[in-house]
């Protein structure tokens, strides 16, 4: 029978870790040590010392987590930093900045604000209104990249895979281009592929649009290649 007790606290507090049923904190709290729990509520400013795995997790402010965190569910309205591995079997909502120190994996992962990782992305759905830099690999089935921020990331793969601009170009990005809403990445691989605004060394897929702003290397295609004359284009390889 499962005898958790709920830890609650307000103002400045210290909890030591361990199994708890629900955790509410609001305003500056520390836990010492690897914490297992139904549910966590922050409000203000959290720090674990150690790993988190909880079912559910809400933060609305400042938080850090020394070790990984496993859920399946969490909102981030707020920053967040997580030093190790990042588990999120069932959605992930960013609408602050997240820092994760190596990789992240979930299921579907929504990003409204910033992430960023040391290591690879994979999910079965992405989808990015906001920005991310992802030292290594965004692997995912379908993948929706929505340019309000610069997007940068090694490699891509995926079946699906759009990346459009909503907001026009700004007279700062013509004198600061790394403020410049675009996807930079190494490798992008998918089935169908759809891009705007991107560079890119090599582009590989089935069916490939180049839209508008695009400046690629090399692409590789299987079936069909549609490029907007506004488009740049290195090399074409019909595979």
């Amino acid at each position: 029978m499962d005898t958790r007790s709920d830890l609650q606290m307000s103002g400045i507090g210290r909890s030591q870790g361990g199994s708890y049923s629900h955790v509410r904190l609001d305003g500056m709290s520390k836990i010492n040590g690897d914490t297992d729990c139904i549910s966590l509520d922050s409000n203000g400013t959290m720090t674990i010392d150690g790993a988190l795995q909880s079912e559910s997790v809400s933060i609305n402010g400042t938080a850090k987590v020394e070790g990984g965190l496993n859920t399946n569910r969490m909102t981030l309205d707020g920053v967040l930093t997580i030093k190790e591995h990042a588990v999120c079997n069932e959605l992930l909502t960013v609408n602050g900045r997240l820092s994760i120190g190596r990789g992240l994996d979930g299921e579907k992962i929504e990003i409204f604000g910033s992430l960023k990782t040391r290591n690879d992305v994979q999910c079965e759905v992405m989808s990015v209104h906001g920005g991310f830099n992802i030292d290594g690999l965004l692997n995912a089935g379908f993948i929706d990249i929505k340019l309000n921020m610069p997007c940068r990331v090694q490699e891509i793969g995926g079946e699906n895979i759009t990346v459009r601009r909503l907001k026009k170009f700004s007279v700062i990005e013509q004198f600061v281009p790394v403020l410049s809403a675009k996807l930079q990445a190494h490798t992008i691989e998918g089935d169908e592929i759809n891009l705007e605004y991107t560079e890119a060394e090599i582009v590989r897929g089935n069916d490939i649009r180049i839209g508008r702003g695009c400046k690629i290397g090399r692409v590789e295609y299987k079936n069909q290649l549609l490029r907007d004359d506004d488009a740049s284009i290195g090399a074409v390889h019909q595979i």
